[in-house]
């Protein structure tokens, strides 16, 4: 590995390149899950371990090997470098989460009981360990390895956003709510969401929440969205 935390590439060219494990699913849209192989399964299961217990910068190739069990030869086939596998990383364990916001029905409900579920699935996710570690990851290493801050922007909030603005959209064109800027508007809704309970669980300050608080939470939260965008 290079001092940049980039793997080095000797090992690779005795094979041919693999084709991308994870690649979403063409024209799936914006909640397109990966394919992703048993093997490469395998080598994220693996890297996610070992980065989430030491850290990126922390983390071997040699030791996401070991966890992954497969050879450097085998993991290089599939990623140029250590920033990349996490990113792949990042990407797949977002993209099951979004199997969640994919089941929220829509069609004959309110805006704020879409809205107060929205909230719940949001915070169930975001307060989990692993997405807790894999923020801490991607925050600690974005200044060094860019390429890690945008593909945990891509892979979470984005996919977030892109969800609830067309929801937002129809409201406002039924006048529910009065909306200029739907965009801005997706972003005040999950600064909401996190309000009070995010940092609380990330910073340790408790260890979690039960399902009635995330409850109370979440209706609180849709009705405190639905009041700044009331219409006049």
């Amino acid at each position: 590995m290079t001092a940049d935390g980039r793997l080095e590439h000797e090992t690779a060219a005795a094979e041919p390149a693999a084709p991308d494990c994870c690649a979403p699913e063409a024209d799936a849209g914006p909640w397109a899950q990966p394919v992703v192989s048993r093997k490469c399964e395998q080598l994220l299961d693996g890297a996610r371990a070992v980065i989430l217990a030491r850290g990126f910068e922390g983390s071997s190739v040699d030791d996401i090997a070991r966890e992954a069990g497969i050879s450097k030869a085998t993991m290089y086939r599939y990623y140029p470098d250590k920033s990349a596998l996490f990113a792949a990383v990042m990407h797949r364990d977002c993209s099951r989460q979004s199997t969640a916001l994919e089941g929220i029905e829509v069609e004959g409900r309110t805006l704020e009981a879409i809205l107060t579920e929205l909230c719940a699935v949001y915070v169930e996710f975001v307060s989990t360990p692993c997405a807790q570690g894999i923020f801490r990851s991607a925050v600690s290493e974005s200044k060094r390895f860019p390429e890690i801050g945008q593909a945990f922007y891509a892979s979470g909030p984005e996919r977030g956003r892109a969800w609830l603005v067309p929801l937002l959209v129809a409201a406002a064109e039924r006048g529910e709510i009065e909306v200029e800027d739907a965009d801005l508007a997706a972003h005040r809704f999950f600064a909401l969401c996190q309000a009070e309970v995010y940092f609380k669980r990330l910073f340790g300050i408790v260890e979690g929440y039960d399902a009635a608080e995330i409850a109370a939470h979440s209706a609180d939260t849709a009705k405190a969205f639905l009041r700044m965008y009331r219409p006049a």
